[in-house]
């Protein structure tokens, strides 16, 4: 993940914070010392969730590109896994055909490969670049309709 991690999108961290700051101040006066001291210091996204490696091929039901930037990974049992890229993965698109490249077959880890791909006319596709996996943060369903709502 080259030491960074990914923040949501303006729109749902702007909404995660205000929902968060709303009634921070009416229990701040009840706290003890030892609480309020670690409210008020940052704190790092995987505080907030469980970044996994790697992903079972064998679990992967569907792989949905929400744009240039943000993919989810369905799997079975209703898990989902969201990918954020730094930077644009060119040819993703939302909606999109999306392919993964994995160095053993068996699972999809960090820094394995996703490929969208170019449409060049009626049945002429071409993958586009490989764009190297960050990592995957597991996600809820009401977490996904969030995000999708904030790229429209």
């Amino acid at each position: 993940m080259n030491g960074q991690r990914q923040a949501w999108p303006d729109a749902a961290a702007l909404a995660l914070v205000l929902v968060l700051g709303a009634g921070a101040s009416a229990f701040a006066e009840k706290l003890p010392a030892e609480v309020e001291a670690l409210l008020s210091e940052p704190s790092e996204p995987s505080d907030y969730f469980e970044e996994k490696r790697c992903l079972s091929t064998h679990r992967i039901r569907d792989v949905d590109a929400l744009d240039d930037r943000h993919v989810v990974f369905r799997m079975n049992r209703k898990a989902l896994y969201l990918v954020q890229f730094p930077h644009r993965c060119p040819g993703l698109r939302r909606n999109g055909p999306v392919a993964y490249e994995t160095l053993n077959g068996m699972s999809v880890c960090t820094h394995d490969a996703i490929r969208g791909t170019f449409q060049y006319g009626a049945g002429d596709a071409r993958l586009g670049p490989p764009c190297a996996i960050p990592g995957f943060q597991e996600i809820t369903v009401e977490q996904l309709s969030l995000l999708r709502e904030s790229l429209r």
